[in-house]
């Protein structure tokens, strides 16, 4: 954890059950506070066995997300098998953090009605296909606050100047339950001052496997991040 309050969530990918296991210890070892399970990257999604391979994890360092490819995942839409698998893997492990898509609360009853039952251990999530204003944001920021824990808006940046809106978002809203940045090279910049500003949580990836472009291995990421703060001073900002 970053003298922030920041966890940092390391994202892997299983592409089959069997993976998750040893996966997670290599997260952990690699400084991760949490791990990001990725379950859109299985092949195919298997509602079954995911509990067996959940067994024995520490469910509170664990991040339980279903990334739909209209959001830049590698998942097919929230429904049928992938609803079973998100909410069978939920029911598996409690105590884990629950990523849930704006979208798919919006369209489909049942994955609201998961959302709202884990509510205080949720994170609603948008990655955006293309930069809204600072009050567009702000706007569904509070819509979707209604509905977990910690809010995370994603965008994509073409050009520097672009990390503007994720840094102008925490002036706006304050720390503790935004998680903002943007995508790509462009974002790393924002990545970092999300941590510097009060982000309950980070994203970074094992050393070489980044499946974002822009994510960091913990160990530069914290370096870097707790530099950035040095150099700032005491913030004012505390994570409730």
């Amino acid at each position: 954890m970053l003298s922030t309050g920041t966890r940092l969530a390391v994202s892997v990918a299983p592409r089959s059950i069997d993976e998750i296991p040893a996966l997670y210890s290599e997260a952990i070892s690699a400084g991760a506070d949490l791990v990001e399970l990725r379950l859109d990257a299985l092949r195919p999604p298997e509602p079954g066995p995911i509990h067996d391979a959940l067994e024995g994890l520490d469910c509170a360092r664990l991040m339980l997300t279903y990334r739909s490819r209209e959001e830049g995942g590698l998942g097919g839409p929230i429904d049928g098998p992938a609803l079973d698998l998100l909410e069978g893997a939920s029911d598996a492990c409690p105590g884990s953090i629950l990523d849930v898509e704006i979208s798919g609360i919006r369209r489909l009853g049942a994955l609201r009605d998961l959302a709202l039952s884990r509510r205080d251990s949720v994170v609603v999530s948008r990655h955006y296909a293309a930069m809204p204003s600072v009050e567009e944001a702000a706007s569904e920021y509070r819509e979707m606050a209604d509905l977990g824990r910690y809010v995370k808006l994603v965008f994509p940046a073409s050009r520097p100047i672009d990390n503007l809106l994720p840094i102008s978002l925490y002036a706006a809203l304050g720390p503790g339950r935004l998680i903002s940045f943007c995508s790509g090279v462009q974002g790393i910049i924002s990545r970092l001052m999300s941590a510097v500003l009060g982000a309950p949580i980070a994203y970074t990836s094992l050393p070489g496997r980044p499946l974002a472009e822009g994510q960091l291995p913990p160990d530069e990421f914290a370096s870097l991040a707790e530099a950035m703060v040095s150099s700032l001073g005491p913030r004012r900002g505390t994570i409730i």
